[in-house]
Formats: structure tokens, C-alpha cells, sequence
């Protein structure tokens, strides 16, 4: 039996506040009455995109009044916290594009969760679903669907279409990227930096046609390539504020414990702040984007800034610009055989940027 409920025909969001309003309005339904939630698998790593999904998550949850009581990555979940910390509430997952068998060590983590709960509401908050292995989704298939309570958010109709065929005892529904729920603080972030065109290109196995082929160097024009990741002093608070969860890993009877519970919390917010300082940063510097990374598209929308972006190697982003972001912000969508060409467009990207 297919438990996923049927997609609907909707137009696209015409404003990020519309989006927003779309979003709350799905969490509150699967949330119901209850104040306090947990939300597990804290994104431990230099990856901005991710925070920003973390941290999106957490303003759509507030926005809604309901209290994260336990947070926490993989590597430091303790059952005997969650129940102490939230004995009822639905236990919530992090989103992103992670669901499936490309980063097996996330989906053992939400495997675990489904089987030491199979009484509580659990909910997957918005993700990309790619499964490279059939055996792979035949398994993540009856893990999930044996559970009576589990939802799986979904955010692009392209994952919507693959989870009712692949995952076919499984509650799936659509639900906007959560990133889009964060919004930054003017002045955040700020740099004296002065960057004409920030390339911001993927490295990992992920990496689809790419960015950089589609960036032509200008003479005089100040262009930067990057990726995510901290360097120089943030590199080093960011070592310093895992300190508390390095002690949780090593005595791991610390990650259990109510009272050094705070000392965690406060380690993932320094976390995450340290990764959003950064986006704010490199992109706030930049007059004009150029990626093939989710959340660069999204962090340029958010601040407003012209982008050219290319899609990932299994149409994540294209994904999501179908179903939520392609009547938002200036951007062109590059697969290598459009009609404009993206040099060009940056160059008039730039000049309307001058003429401002």
C-alpha cells in the first residue's frame, strides 16, 4: 500500500513569505498540540548549507512557538536525554539532501531512531531522496514502513515521484526546503572584502557539470573560487568550540548526562554560528554568484544577490527550484545547452549592479 498522500497542483510561491507560510503551515499539522519537540542530527561540519537548513528548521519551529528541548548530532545521541528532555514530543529529523544511500552513515542514524521509537511520532523534516542501490530502497522501505508514526517531508516533486515508487509503505509528503525559513540579520556577516564574482564550486561526488566552465575571467574583474569551509582564526574557534563535544565523545557517559547537556547546546550554537558568519561573509563581499551548490542559490536569494547556477548530479537543485524558488530572486539556471550564455549574463548582471 502507497501511504503517500498525492501531490496536489500549486503554483509556485511568488514571495519567500508565502513559502514560509506554506511550510508552517505543514509543521504545525504534523506537530499538533504539542510545545515541546527534539531535533536530532545536528550538521557537525564545515558545511554552510547545512546550518542554514538547521538553522531555518529552528526559526520555522520558533515561529511556531515550540521548544527544541534536546538537539544533538549523531555521534552524541543519548536515548536516556531524549526521553528524560522531551518523554512525548515528536522527535524530529534534520532535512537536507542526505536521504537514501549516499551518505549511508546519516541513514543508519534515522534507521536507528525509527526502530528505538516505533510509539512516537517521528518526522523527517524536508529532504532530496537519491537511491543508487534498489536493495537500498527495498530496506530503508520496510524500516520505515513498519513504523505506524513516521513522515517523511520531501522537498521537490522529484523526490516526491521516487519515494512513491521506491518507498511505497512510507507517509510522504512535500514540504519546502527549510533553509528558505531562515532570515539573516542585516549586517551580519559584514566584510570590507570587495569580490566581483564568487565561484562557489562543489568538490565532493556530488559535482555535476560544474560552475567553473561556465565563468569566463575578465581582465581587471575581481573574481574569487571557493567552497564551503573555515580558515584562519575561525578555523581555530571552531576547534575550541568542539571542545565539548570531544570530551562527549571521549567519556561518552558525558553525552547522558542533564547537567553537561547545556555545555553541548551552547557548543552547537557557536557551531553554527561560526558557519553562517562565514556564508554571510563570502557572499555579502560578492556583487554576482556563480555555484552548483543548494544553498549557495538559496543564501543569494535570501541577501538578494544575481547568481548563475549550475545543478548537482542528480537534479537536487533543479528540484527544488521547480517546486519553490524559480519565480524568486535574479538567477539563470545553467545545464550547458541553454540559450544564454552565462559569461554574458554575469557581465550584465555586473553592470546592473553598477548602475545601482
Amino acid at each position: 500500500m502507497n501511504r503517500s498522500s498525492e501531490p496536489k497542483a500549486a503554483a509556485r510561491p511568488q514571495s519567500l513569505e508565502q513559502l514560509r507560510h506554506e511550510t508552517q503551515a505543514v509543521l504545525q499539522a504534523l506537530v499538533g498540540p504539542h510545545r515541546d519537540v527534539a531535533l536530532l542530527d545536528f550538521p557537525n561540519h564545515q558545511n554552510v548549507g547545512d546550518t542554514m537548513i538547521w538553522r531555518g528548521e529552528l526559526d520555522h519551529l520558533a515561529g511556531l512557538g515550540l521548544r527544541v528541548r534536546y538537539r544533538t548530532d549523531i555521534q552524541r545521541f543519548s536515548r536516556e536525554l531524549l526521553d528524560k528532555l522531551v518523554p512525548d514530543g515528536p522527535i524530529l529529523l534534520h532535512g537536507g539532501g542526505n536521504f537514501g544511500d549516499l551518505w549511508p552513515d546519516f541513514q543508519r542514524f534515522r534507521e536507528r531512531i525509527v526502530s528505538l521509537y516505533p510509539n512516537r511520532r517521528v518526522i523527517q523534516l524536508p529532504q532530496s531522496i537519491e537511491f543508487r542501490d534498489p536493495a537500498a530502497a527495498e530496506a530503508a522501505n520496510q524500516v520505515f514502513g513498519q513504523h505506524d508514526d513516521f513522515h517523511l517531508l520531501v522537498r521537490d516533486w522529484q523526490s516526491h515521484a521516487r519515494a512513491r515508487a521506491t518507498l511505497p509503505d512510507v507517509r510522504v509528503q512535500f514540504c519546502h526546503d527549510a533553509a528558505l525559513g531562515w532570515q539573516p540579520r542585516a549586517g551580519g556577516g559584514r566584510t570590507n572584502e570587495k569580490v566581483d564574482v564568487l565561484v562557489l564550486a562543489r568538490r565532493d561526488h556530488e559535482r555535476g557539470i560544474g560552475i567553473s566552465r561556465f565563468v569566463q575571467a575578465r581582465p581587471g574583474r575581481r573574481d574569487r573560487t571557493a567552497d564551503w569551509g573555515l580558515s584562519g582564526i575561525d578555523a581555530l574557534l571552531w576547534r575550541l568550540a568542539r571542545v565539548p563535544l570531544g570530551l562527549a565523545r571521549t567519556v561518552p557517559k558525558l553525552a547522558s548526562l542533564p547537567a553537561y547537556y547545556p555545555a553541548m547546546s551552547f557548543a552547537y550554537r557557536a557551531l553554527a554560528a561560526l558557519n553562517l558568519r562565514d556564508g554571510l561573509r563570502l557572499f555579502r563581499g560578492s556583487r554576482v554568484i556563480a555555484t552548483d551548490r543548494l544553498h549557495a542559490h538559496v543564501l543569494a536569494l535570501l541577501l538578494r544577490k544575481p547568481h548563475v547556477v549550475a545543478d548537482n548530479n542528480y537534479g537536487k537543485i533543479a528540484g527544488v527550484m521547480n517546486a519553490s524558488t524559480g519565480d524568486l530572486g535574479d538567477f539563470l539556471f545553467v545545464s550547458g545547452d541553454g540559450d544564454v550564455d552565462p559569461a554574458r549574463w554575469i557581465d550584465e548582471a555586473l553592470q546592473r549592479d553598477e548602475a545601482r
